[in-house]
C-alpha cells in the first residue's frame, strides 16, 4: 500500500521528553517530543513566512509503520514536512523520500542532537516568546502600529525603544518590540550570536510597496 498522511495524534513516544509551549501563531498549547523539533518550532514561530504550523498532529502512515510528522507548515505555498530521529528507523528513510517527493513536500529528519552554534538563537527567541506569551492580550494592530511608529523614532536599541512605550503600556512595552519582532517588521542585530540585552541594536523593517 502507497504512504499516505491522517490528520491525528500519536502522543508522546516512550521515553522521549516532553515540551509544552504555547504557539503565538496558532494561538494554542503545542507539545514537541525532542529538543531538537522544540528549537525548529521556536524559529518557526519568528519566521513571518511560515504559515499553517501543525505540531505532532499529522502522522505519516508507511507500509509497517506510522511515524508522527514532528511538525508541518508551509512557506510561500509549499509544505515543509519535520521528523524526529527519534521515530524514523533507517528501513523508513526511503518511504518518507518517495511519499514526499511525489507530493512535492519539502522534508526534512532532524538530528539525534541540537546543534551547539544554535543554542544562543533560540535561548533569544524563547525568552522573546514568553514575553510575548504573557502580555498576548494587548496585541491590538493599533498598538502595534503605535509601537512601530515609536520605535522608528528612537535611537535605536532595545532600551531606547521600550524606554519609549513604558510610559504608555508599562511592564507589556517590551512584549510589544518583541511581538514586532516575531512578525517580521522589527530586526534585533547580533541575535544570533550574543544574548538579547537592552544594548541590542534594532531597525524597522521597510514594507515594500
Amino acid at each position: 500500500m502507497a504512504a499516505f498522511i491522517t490528520l491525528e495524534t500519536k502522543g508522546r513516544p516512550a521515553g522521549a521528553p516532553e515540551f509544552l509551549a504555547y504557539s503565538p501563531k496558532r494561538d494554542s498549547q503545542v507539545r514537541l517530543y525532542c529538543r531538537p523539533s522544540f528549537w525548529r518550532w521556536a524559529e518557526l514561530e519568528f519566521n513571518p513566512y511560515a504559515t499553517e504550523i501543525l505540531a505532532n498532529q499529522v502522522v505519516l502512515n508507511l507500509e509497517h509503520k506510522k511515524i508522527s510528522v514532528a511538525l508541518q507548515y508551509e512557506v510561500h505555498g509549499v509544505l515543509h514536512f519535520i521528523f524526529s530521529s527519534r521515530e524514523v528507523p533507517g528501513s523508513a528513510e526511503g518511504e518518507i523520500s518517495e511519499y514526499c517527493k511525489s507530493n512535492d513536500i519539502a522534508f526534512e529528519i532532524l538530528g539525534a542532537k541540537c546543534l551547539s552554534e544554535e543554542q544562543m538563537y533560540v535561548e533569544n527567541l524563547l525568552c522573546m516568546i514568553s514575553y510575548i506569551n504573557k502580555y498576548r492580550e494587548i496585541f491590538t494592530d493599533k498598538n502595534l502600529e503605535f509601537a512601530s511608529h515609536s520605535i522608528d523614532r528612537s535611537r535605536g536599541t532595545i532600551s531606547d525603544a521600550v524606554g519609549g512605550l513604558q510610559a504608555q503600556y508599562g511592564e507589556s512595552a517590551a512584549a510589544l518590540l518583541f511581538e514586532l519582532v516575531r512578525r517580521g517588521r522589527v530586526e534585533l542585530s547580533d541575535v544570533r550570536c550574543k544574548r538579547i540585552s537592552g544594548l541590542t541594536k534594532l531597525d524597522i523593517v521597510r514594507l515594500k510597496a
